[in-house]
């Protein structure tokens, strides 16, 4: 159980700490790089719907076949189930850019394609403020 947990953790840390990745908008990605907000409004994410929500069945298939706004919206609608925010609490979020990150990194390989983004998204999230420390980002 324990190697398990541990080989669990090394995979996220491995698609957290991955080379990036290519993009299918380069104005999509100029705007955001240039602190721009890319406009989703009416961008459907990717992957099955379920209860107004593509977060629990969205896959890196699905991931992989999206143009850039749809992957901004995917992310969104995930960020939105996994981490709602409420007074009081804090729950870890992941931006836009790390999420993606994430998701590119770990869909890259061939066999990558049934794995659920949701999955992805909350085991990051729960290792992001690790490291953005160990980047020297403190959140400021």
């Amino acid at each position: 159980m324990r190697s398990a947990a541990l080989a669990a953790a090394a995979f996220v840390l491995i698609a957290l700490g991955g080379c990036g990745s290519d993009d299918d908008e380069p104005a999509a990605q100029a705007d955001a790089e240039q602190g721009g907000v890319v406009d989703v409004s009416g961008t459907d994410p990717v992957g099955q719907m379920v209860a107004g929500s593509v977060a629990a069945l969205a896959s890196c298939r699905d991931w992989k076949g999206a143009n850039e706004k749809e992957r901004l919206a995917t992310i969104a609608d995930i960020r939105a189930q996994l981490a709602p925010q409420t007074d009081g609490l804090e729950i870890p979020q992941l931006t836009d850019e790390e999420a993606a990150e994430v998701f590119d990194n770990a869909c890259e390989p061939g066999w990558a394609g049934g794995l659920r983004l949701y999955k992805l998204y909350a085991q990051a999230a729960g290792f992001v403020t690790l490291k953005r420390v160990a980047d020297g980002d403190d959140g400021r």
